[in-house]
């Protein structure tokens, strides 16, 4: 999917209408997720607004190659799912939770199923995220002391946008 940013005003238009896996809205999630993975970091409320205004959970995978998949989820949940076509490692696992980002079981459950075709996982919430990254140095706090999981930093360290804003380093 190409990364397109559309007005504001045609993603919502697209949202009352039900149409939600329309082109302005999955391309404009496309484009948001990839701006603030590159450092925009006033792109992630926006795209956790969209999923809220929808009352969905939203999935964004970012292939090897760079490639966009885009899934509109339930009210409760969004799995990964690799698309056909999309090539591994991944790049970056984002999805938004319906207010409070965190690893749930079955983000866990994913995280620990992909930990080596995955290399980063994003988690939106209402105001914050939390930004997860496959770590092997040992140097950082981890989601659990063994297993698949004992690869992933933690999900405790919660970033806030306003934070982001005011030149936080995610690092």
């Amino acid at each position: 999917m190409d990364p397109v940013f559309h007005k504001p005003r045609d993603v919502y238009h697209s949202i009352e209408r039900g149409e939600l896996e329309s082109a302005e809205v999955l391309e404009t999630i496309a484009a948001l997720a990839v701006a603030g993975f590159r450092g925009e970091s006033d792109k992630w409320e926006p795209l956790w607004k969209i999923a809220d205004q929808m009352k969905k959970e939203v999935s964004v995978l970012v292939d090897r190659d760079g490639n966009i998949w885009v899934d509109i989820g339930t009210s409760g949940e969004v799995r990964l799912a690799p698309a056909f076509g999309s090539i591994a490692p991944y790049q970056l696992w984002l999805h938004t939770h319906p207010f409070s980002a965190y690893a749930s079981s079955t983000d866990r459950e994913t995280l620990a199923c992909c930990s080596m075709i995955l290399e980063q996982a994003i988690v939106l919430g209402h105001d914050h995220l939390v930004w997860m990254r496959r770590d092997y140095s040992g140097n950082h706090r981890t989601l659990e002391a063994e297993g698949p999981l004992s690869t992933w930093t933690t999900d405790e360290d919660i970033i806030t946008y306003d934070s982001m804003l005011e030149g936080y380093d995610v690092e």
